[in-house]
């Protein structure tokens, strides 16, 4: 299908949304997968999103390797789904890896999984590809950009990333390693977009420590709550130390965070600062006997989760905490887009509870975040000095964005890409030489099923439009025995209206068992046609209809 010769980029996910970030690199007829996540969607049922593998399944003969950039679920989270369709070898750092162990511990297929643990900053070979993970900053230590090299061009994939100085916890750019990418070359850089739009200044992880320290010393008298990422271990870190310096107890609740507790302990980020934190730390049932002004809670929910450990501490769900006016919670987090209306929910029955709640918008260091703003950006072209430049992470506005200030920071091929076109880098140079049809799969229940089938369709048309099931006993000379019975689900009828759809649907139906003479899929699309008339002259409504008939 492709030229030998050609390098190839081919994203699979994260260009039309924030999240299920994924991309095919491939030369000379091999490939390498970069990251494998999902998004959140809940809607219809449906949790989550995760890119369509098709591609990569045609190709696993030939799929080197999954290449991961670091542990967040929007990077790693559908790889306990799909890696068992792949099986190919993943190469990532030590705190992915550790993450990667937690996920793959409930499944039984752990054992087979090759995991391999590389060091930063070290080239190692897989197939044609020579590769090395470069540590850069990000919310989520261990996260690491990817220079690809092969013998066709080099490409430069950031992942998720910005600049900080002081991050406390994890790894801050050395500008050294940045200049041995740019001295080995960049034909082309995939540089993450989230945070584009953003003029601001990016704060430290130090700001965000002395923001939170003028907190504690504001509410000496009171409880106090925080809820952040879980997986923010700097920020976790910062809460343990400030709790450690006022003498207070720390019950962390939510179990995510006690596994990236867990997924720590296990890397060289274990140091011994972190360490003499956690002796702060009690039981989550210590917490009624413990004073107030003695006491914080770290928590996850900071989006709102309708299961998270401060939602259900918010609606009186926990047996061991019960919230009021002696409590003060810090939302140390941002709005991922999407969740305002959750987090805004869960805020009202924190203040309904009496408890007093903090947010950036009234003290806007208490997060910071973990992505590039213009001024970063404009940093990490002029370190790496990238012959051309695809945007990735995040939806069109971000990308068309991204593309328009690279091309104003004198960046001077650019290219705005979609889910399954395949880019031919050469030169500095790209051209779409192909495009592989993409949908994104969700997870329903316990299937994987694409996010335009039938399934979702239905039930689409059934939370907008209702359900109308109809059952009925016919003879062998198809005449009706009895009246039919009728549910109506999901549409609100009158005493009136139900009477005229009871006598609607018997006369199709006796219209359509003469007409049809027994052929029953005629009958139910006809009955099916003709219902979905009435229903819209008297309900304004196309509900979806479900026909049996038997035979006696």
């Amino acid at each position: 299908m492709f030229k030998k010769d050609e390098l190839l980029v081919l994203p699979i996910g994260g260009l039309e949304q924030v999240g299920a970030n994924s991309t095919m690199i491939g030369y000379n007829d091999e490939w390498a997968m970069i990251d494998l996540g999902i998004t959140f969607y809940n809607k219809l049922g449906v949790e989550i999103l995760m890119p369509d593998i098709s591609f990569p399944i045609e190709v696993k003969d030939k799929l080197r390797a999954m290449l991961i950039t670091h542990a967040h679920e929007d990077h790693i989270g559908a790889i306990p789904y799909l890696w068992p369709q792949l099986r190919c070898p993943i190469y990532t750092t030590e705190f992915p890896a550790a993450v990667l162990r937690q996920k793959f511990s409930y499944y039984d297929w752990k054992d087979e999984v090759e995991l391999n643990v590389i060091k930063a900053n070290e080239t190692f070979k897989i197939g044609g590809f020579d590769v090395t993970f470069v540590p850069l900053a990000h919310s989520i230590i261990g996260s690491c950009g990817l220079h690809i090299r092969t013998a066709g061009g080099k490409i430069f994939y950031t992942g998720d990333w910005k600049i900080d100085e002081t991050p406390l916890l994890g790894d801050r750019i050395e500008e050294k390693e940045m200049e041995k990418v740019r001295d080995l070359g960049v034909d082309c850089l995939l540089c993450d977009s989230t945070n584009v739009l953003n003029e601001d200044k990016i704060w430290s992880e130090a700001d965000v420590y002395t923001a939170l320290e003028g907190i504690f010393e504001q509410n000496k008298s009171k409880r106090i709550t925080v809820t952040c990422f879980a997986s923010n271990l700097a920020r976790m870190n910062t809460i343990l130390q400030l709790a450690l310096k006022n003498d207070r107890k720390v019950a962390v609740i939510g179990r995510s965070m006690h596994r990236m507790m867990e997924a720590i302990s296990q890397t060289a980020y274990y140091t011994e600062e972190f360490q003499k934190g956690l002796s702060v730390i009690v039981e989550e049932e210590a917490v009624p006997s413990l004073p107030m002004d003695k006491t914080v809670l770290l928590c996850t929910g900071s989006q709102g989760e309708f299961k998270s450990a401060l939602y259900r501490v918010a609606r009186s769900e926990n047996k061991s905490v019960k919230l009021g006016k002696d409590d003060v919670v810090v939302f140390s987090s941002k709005v991922i887009p999407g969740n305002e209306l959750e987090i805004r929910e869960l805020q009202n029955m924190l203040v309904q509870n009496g408890a007093e709640i903090i947010t950036t918008d009234n003290n806007q260091n208490i997060h910071v975040s973990g992505h590039p703003n213009k001024t970063a950006l404009r940093q990490m072209y002029e370190w790496t000095q990238p012959k051309a430049l695809i945007p990735i992470h995040g939806d069109l506005c971000m990308l068309h964005a991204h593309e328009k200030f690279a091309k104003s920071c004198g960046v001077k091929e650019t290219m705005i890409v979609q889910s399954g076109d395949v880019v031919s880098v050469k030169n500095g140079k790209l051209h779409k030489v192909h495009h592989i049809d993409e949908w994104m799969n969700c997870i329903d229940g316990t299937s994987i099923i694409p996010l335009d089938s039938q399934v979702i369709r239905d039930r689409t048309a059934m939370s907008c439009n209702g359900v109308v099931s109809i059952s009925c006993v016919v003879n062998k000379e198809y005449n009706l025995i009895g009246n039919p019975d009728v549910v109506v689900s999901g549409i609100y009828i009158n005493k009136e209206s139900w009477k005229k759809l009871q006598r609607g649907i018997v006369n199709i139906l006796n219209n359509e068992l003469k007409l049809n003479n027994g052929d029953f899929n005629k009958i139910r699309d006809s009955v099916r046609n003709n219902l979905r008339r009435i229903m819209i002259k008297y309900q304004s409504k196309r509900p979806h209809i479900v026909l049996h008939v038997h035979t006696v």
